[in-house]
């Protein structure tokens, strides 16, 4: 992984001497790429609970009227988020995870989401990208976060990664006086959504400054819900060289994406070193 940052520091060296006022980005998943586990499901090894998610945590703290923290409620949201991902997909079952808070105040679960982060999830970075990331943001590269959990629980992981809250995206419900409610924002991040999201927020960038913007990486690390966003960004044309789309203990890409990504492995995190 030094040598991916000594690749794209490279890279960002050159186009900054064609295009000095461009702006350089990078993109990355969350759960299971910056992140060991899965900040919405917790994580689980060898049986044991290495911490718990922040699905069951929200249960527990009575903030789904669909699931009572008292009656074995993140039990039966899990069977049911499982049962759902089973015979529907993964594109129904994400967003459901954000719904089953309708009625929840916003700030309450981006509190608990940050508390979480800051005393525990933090531990649990990949010590390999969290190099990576910290390497990039040392040198001005704006990072945004794409995830497929829900963004109040995303944005928890803003101080822990010294962002903006604002970069950090998730699956989005309508907000009414400060409560949420089911009903989807779009683009919902999972998949081509993700894409989606890139764009727009590359495009607002642009506009904002006049400046061009240039992706210099993405990293994920999921065929299901990741490809896409990277291979949009393997594929981008820049002034000089080409980004990095790298797939993070992923497996062997599917055949008509060989050849777009770079496959890394790691298991070290932070709390290890």
């Amino acid at each position: 992984m030094e040598g991916l940052l000594a690749e794209l520091l490279e890279l960002r060296a050159a186009l900054l001497a064609l295009r000095p006022r461009a702006r350089l980005f990078a993109f990355w998943d969350l759960d299971g790429t910056l992140l060991r586990g899965d900040c919405s499901e917790g994580l689980n090894e060898g049986g044991r609970e290495l911490y718990p998610g922040l699905v069951r945590l929200a249960i527990e703290d009575g903030h789904s009227p669909d699931y009572s923290g008292e009656d074995n409620g993140q039990l039966k949201c899990r069977n049911d988020y499982r049962e759902l991902s089973d015979r529907v997909g993964a594109w129904l079952a994400y967003p459901f995870l954000a719904q089953i808070f309708s009625g929840a105040s916003q700030d309450d679960l981006q509190a608990l989401a940050a508390r979480h982060f800051n005393t525990t999830l933090r531990k649990f970075y990949f010590s390999a990208s969290r190099m990576i990331f910290d390497g990039l943001a040392a040198v001005g590269v704006e990072q945004h976060i794409l995830s497929a959990s829900a963004e109040f629980f995303v944005r928890g992981a803003a101080a822990s990664l010294a962002l903006p809250a604002h970069r950090l995206h998730g699956i989005r419900v309508r907000i009414v006086e400060g409560k949420l409610t089911r009903e989807l924002l779009y683009p919902v991040t999972y998949a081509e959504g993700k894409v989606t999201q890139l764009i727009e927020i590359v495009r607002a960038a642009e506009a904002e400054s006049g400046q061009p913007v240039f992706v210099l990486a993405a990293f994920g690390n999921s065929f299901d819900t990741d490809k896409a966003f990277l291979a949009h960004v393997a594929r981008q044309s820049l002034p000089l060289g080409r980004p990095l789309a790298v797939m993070i203990n992923a497996g062997f890409a599917p055949t008509n994406y060989r050849g777009l990504f770079r496959s890394v492995r790691q298991k070290q995190v932070v709390g290890e070193r």
